[in-house]
């Protein structure tokens, strides 16, 4: 049985080698609250993109003109995308009410007009308050979009993802951007095997994302025992849950809502592997 975790974006500083043995060790601490170890028989695949994401985004950036992403003003719909993540972001912010209201004032005044001056100063706005930790909010709705628009970006990707899959059964770990690029690799692959999708601080229930995925919206074919998504309420990525509402697809998503995630912005990937519910579920499917 294969096991294969797909990281998240911002992973670009680290090794390979060395962000693979932090999810292990992570997991395994989650596995020991149950008295609870990998099987032996598992083989653990991490297909490393953090390196050729940055490339892919910064190439982007320099044939592009003059501001957040080279785009052009005029394109609307880049722009709205920008827009609606704010919002969704802000509503889960944990602040004062005065300042969440002149927030959201800000983000309503602005919407219409859709200018990337505007866009970029919410950006900093909310990116210059410590509510977020370590987590970039102005970076990753970036590189999230890049990712879900830029068809090239979205291919080499996906392309990297899919060498790491064979006709072994295999149970599918993803973590925040990872959980839509995985999403979208099983979905296009009906022939791979999956046990079980885990996804973990997951954004696919974000309203301006399900706007750029590929319709319609459905259980990946390949996914044979369900699928299973995992957050921390507090965790500003995973917007909503993954339900009917959010994520309206059949079978329905099992949503465990109450990860008490301990990194500083709440989304850190070894904050979710520790969790005893969530490890446990992926020792469960490398069972079936």
């Amino acid at each position: 049985m294969k096991l294969i975790f797909i990281h998240g974006r911002a992973q670009e500083t680290f090794e390979e080698l060395a962000l693979r043995q932090i999810w292990i060790d992570t997991l395994n601490e989650g596995l020991k609250k149950s008295g609870l170890t990998l099987p032996t028989n598992v083989t653990i695949e991490f297909p490393y993109y953090g390196k050729l994401l940055k490339k892919l985004v910064d190439d982007f950036e320099e044939v592009g003109t003059r501001d957040i992403g080279g785009l052009d003003e005029d394109d609307f719909e880049k722009m709205v995308f920008f827009q609606d993540f704010l919002i969704e972001m802000t509503d889960k912010i944990d602040m004062p009410a005065e300042e969440k209201m002149e927030l959201l004032e800000s983000q309503t005044t602005s919407r219409g007009i859709l200018n990337w001056e505007i866009i970029q100063n919410l950006l900093e706005r909310i990116d210059s308050r410590d509510y977020f930790g370590e987590l970039a909010i102005k970076k990753f709705t970036y590189d999230v979009f890049m990712y879900l628009t830029a068809g090239d970006v979205k291919k080499q990707v996906n392309e990297l993802i899919e060498k790491y899959f064979n006709t072994e059964p295999c149970v599918v770990v993803g973590h925040s951007l990872g959980t839509i690029v995985s999403y979208l690799v099983l979905k296009n692959n009906p022939d791979f095997k999956v046990k079980k999708f885990i996804t973990l601080g997951s954004p696919l229930g974000s309203v301006s994302v399900n706007k750029y995925l590929e319709l319609p919206l459905e259980m990946p074919y390949c996914v044979q025992n369900g699928w299973f998504n995992a957050y921390d309420e507090r965790d500003v990525v995973a917007l909503n849950p993954l339900d009917n509402r959010y994520f309206d697809i059949n079978p329905s998503i099992e949503n465990k809502n109450d990860v008490n995630n301990h990194t500083d912005n709440r989304h850190g990937i070894v904050g979710y592997l520790n969790d005893a519910v969530v490890a446990k579920k992926i020792y469960d499917a490398l069972m079936l």
